[in-house]
């Protein structure tokens, strides 16, 4: 496991400098990258420019407290599936089932265990290693089908639309065509071969990433270098 920790990063929110210098203490030795943030509003402005791989949070905190950044963040599609465990000296089981209903993940009850601690912690951070492979698996799935389809239904029609253009040019040729018009053909045919080339670069390709297209939406395009290291 511990040749894997370099890869986490761990975001602690405690207004307590002592409890945020106890638990980056006890992961920097475990080999974790630690992330401190000493309230709920310093946490989110983290948050706009690196999504830690979990969340320590405290519960009782001024200014926003713990059950409110739980909720904004499980309101935010960007760190909706960061696993939060709450670290807290609220042990009553409605303390408790409230911090669940929020969206955490776990709670570790202060003083804390250091070995019950780190254990949820993996246990946590496995799941989320689990859950993105599910959802990388089954972007692939839909990726695959996407492209099957996308490729029956437009060659159909791509091929209509190339024969046809073969046949008016055999008949336009007798004539006497303008350059411009010479022109007009020869584009014509060269955008049919993009995109057959696109739909067959497409077709045979395993390795797809997504890009950011505009605010939200994302792009499925083909990972060239991935698709370079196969051959």
């Amino acid at each position: 496991m511990k040749n894997e920790n370099h890869k986490n990063s761990i975001l602690i929110v405690d207004d307590n400098p002592a409890n945020l210098k106890l638990l980056d203490l006890i992961l920097r030795k475990e080999g974790y990258e630690v992330i401190p943030a000493q309230s709920g509003p310093e946490a989110l402005e983290i948050m706009k420019t690196v999504l830690p791989d979990l969340i320590f949070l405290d519960i009782m905190m001024p200014e926003m407290d713990g059950y409110e950044l739980c909720q904004r963040l499980k309101n935010n599609p960007r760190t909706q599936n960061i696993p939060i465990i709450f670290i807290t000296s609220k042990a009553e089981p409605t303390d408790i089932v409230k911090g669940f209903e929020y969206g955490a993940a776990d709670y570790v009850t202060k003083p804390f265990n250091k070995v019950v601690l780190l254990a949820r912690m993996r246990t946590h951070l496995e799941l989320k290693r689990s859950l993105e492979r599910l959802i990388e698996l089954e972007k692939k799935h839909v990726t695959a089908a996407l492209t099957t389809a996308t490729n029956h239904e437009v060659n159909q029609p791509l091929t209509v639309l190339a024969g046809n253009l073969f046949l008016l040019r055999q008949t336009l040729e007798e004539s006497n065509l303008t350059p411009e018009q010479h022109r007009y053909i020869e584009l014509m045919d060269l955008s049919i071969n993009k995109i057959k080339n696109i739909l067959e670069r497409y077709r045979t390709a395993n390795n797809f990433r997504y890009e950011t297209y505009t605010g939200s939406t994302q792009m499925l395009v083909v990972d060239e270098e991935a698709e370079e290291e196969k051959l």
